[in-house]
Formats: structure tokens, sequence, C-alpha cells
């Protein structure tokens, strides 16, 4: 998995061990953590990557190069499957609307797209996520299906 980072974040791949931690609730000794983090759904996502264990494909935790802290985290879900990939994203509310889920989301995006199996990044949404519909409409994500539960949107390569 290469280093991946934007101006403002650096998405640090978490290994098992610091998974296993998020999915206990102890803390990273090695980070600082922003206010609210982790967050309600931080166990799942780390939770979801120790059922692959494959780090390529894994998490990420969102630290703001500013001062170290971290914000949030953003991953897949799992492998590609049939070509493509789905993400996952949240950022601490102290951090929300500065467009760091918008960088993360396209870092994470354009690396898999890069990747020769993978043709397609999904994600989606409640239907009245307003915030996080907007992230996925900015990082270049297209509509794809608007349903009573959730929204699914995709980002292609071509």
């Amino acid at each position: 998995m290469p280093k991946l980072h934007t101006d403002r974040l650096l998405l640090h791949t978490l290994t098992s061990g610091e998974a296993r931690a998020l999915v206990a609730g102890e803390p990273l000794p090695e980070w600082s953590f922003a206010d609210g983090y982790p967050l309600p759904d931080t166990a799942d996502g780390a939770g979801l990557f120790l059922l692959h264990l494959d780090r390529e494909w894994g998490v990420h935790l969102l630290v703001r190069r500013e001062d170290g802290l971290v914000i949030g985290d953003a991953g897949f879900v799992g492998p590609p499957k049939d070509g493509a990939v789905v993400i996952g994203y949240e950022v601490v509310p102290g951090a929300r609307r500065q467009g760091y889920a918008t960088e993360a989301i396209g870092a994470l995006s354009g690396w898999a797209l890069a990747q020769p199996e993978v043709g397609e990044v999904r994600a989606h949404t409640l239907p009245d996520n307003e915030a996080s519909i907007g992230v996925l409409l900015r990082a270049g994500f297209r509509e794809q299906e608007a349903g009573r539960n959730v929204r699914r949107f995709a980002l292609s390569a071509d």
C-alpha cells in the first residue's frame, strides 16, 4: 500500500494491531485523537478490515498534517469484487465542512481506480445525509440509485 496523502492529510493505513485496539475501544499510543474520535462507526470499519486483513483494501486514519491529530477514518469495505470496491468515511464534528472528507475520498478513489482490478468505486449514504451526499458529489461520484433507505453513488475509471 503506498503512503497516501493530500495537501492537508496523511492517510495512515491501519495495521491489524491498531484495528484490534480500535475495536476494543483502546487508545493508539502512536496517535493523538481530535475531540470526538473514535467515532461511532470506527469500530465497525476496523472490524470489517479484520475480517479480510488485506491492508491494501483496509482502513486509514485521517491525520491532519497541521497538528498531527486523527480527525477521522476512511477506507474500503473489502478487496475488489467484480471490478468494484466500496468506500466509507467519517470525520469528527469539529473538522467537518472543511473539505477533509472530500480530500480523503479523492485520494483513496484515485489510488483504487489506478489498480488494474478496479473499474469502479462505490459508496452509499442515508437519503437525508446532505453533508455526505455533498462530499461524494464534490469527489466526482455520480448518483446511481436513490432508494427509500439508501442513496448509492459510484465513480468510474472512464
